[in-house]
């Protein structure tokens, strides 16, 4: 089990860190650190959790974390695989919210900074043409070596974020953050167990176990810490996986359907609507527009 409150090493006389991540796979666990985060992913797909947000992602993912808000990223199985030759890459920036005194926040003209970092609390993942402009800032960052043009980088990186209409807060206002070490290794322990058996619908009497709860108890502390019940949470792990099988166009739907834990075709397509907004069908071909239009896109 890897630490879940997960230490940055920012030296005290740097303004902040920026790490660009290489592995076979993202940081798997739930955890959570004091510094605020921005994360660019890319290369790498899976799901990524924030709070009691989940979604999948893909290359070209942004997102703010606040600090301490519980997140993880968890690859797709296929990137676990002992001959798998799929890299996960990021560009990580970690800065603590007094990196510029604390007399900085008192001036009014950083007023839209501090409603950032105030919503920053729940995730914030920037989307459209905003996120396109703040990830080539990112990579300039990343390619930077003067300390005071890394500041005024960070710094306008921050003020683009500010003034953007372009984006999605993650976690509901109603989730509750848990910072205890305890609870977040339990969580860890009852999130893996869930992603590595979901296609077979594990039990509430099995999922309780791994907690080491009774069942009832179980439905309380799920519901409290991910603001979802059990079964709402196992069938959006299934239809998260079951978009990524979409994408690949490998299966068809039908196929999709029992390969994602689904017992019957109606239940999956009602589930698929409910979670995603539109059918499977519906939801394959805006993927196929999309990587159509991106593709044209980078030829131009």
């Amino acid at each position: 089990m890897k630490p879940i409150l997960k230490i940055i090493d920012t030296q005290q006389h740097e303004a902040f860190q920026m790490m660009k991540v290489e592995e076979a796979y993202f940081f798997p666990s739930w955890h959570f650190h004091p510094e605020f985060e921005i994360m660019l992913v890319q290369e790498g797909a899976g799901m990524r959790f924030v709070g009691d947000s989940m979604e999948r992602f893909q290359p070209g993912d942004l997102v703010l974390f606040g600090s301490g808000i519980p997140h993880l990223f968890r690859s797709d199985q296929t990137y676990y695989e002992k001959d798998s030759d799929l890299i996960s890459r990021a560009i990580v920036v970690y800065f603590k919210e007094n990196f510029l005194g604390e007399s900085f926040w008192e001036l009014p003209q950083v007023t839209p900074l501090k409603k950032l970092l105030a919503l920053a609390k729940r995730g914030i993942r920037f989307t459209g043409a905003s996120r396109d402009a703040l990830a080539q800032q990112i990579k300039r960052l990343d390619e930077e070596k003067n300390g005071i043009s890394r500041i005024i980088d960070l710094l306008s990186i921050l003020n683009r974020m500010a003034d953007s209409r372009e984006f999605e807060l993650l976690s509901s206002t109603v989730f509750t953050k848990s910072s205890d070490e305890k609870e977040c290794e339990r969580m860890n322990r009852v999130y893996q167990f869930i992603i590595d058996n979901y296609t077979r619908n594990p039990s509430l009497e099995e999922v309780s176990g791994v907690a080491n709860l009774s069942v009832t108890a179980f439905c309380r502390y799920f519901k409290s810490h991910t603001n979802k019940t059990y079964t709402q949470f196992l069938n959006e792990i299934k239809i998260g996986n079951a978009c990524k099988l979409l994408i690949d166009k490998e299966l068809s739907i039908s196929q999709i359907c029992y390969e994602t834990g689904f017992n019957n075709f109606t239940h999956f397509n009602g589930q698929f609507k409910r979670i995603v907004g539109s059918t499977p069908k519906q939801y394959q071909h805006a993927q196929l527009k999309l990587a159509t239009f991106t593709a044209a896109l980078a030829l131009s």
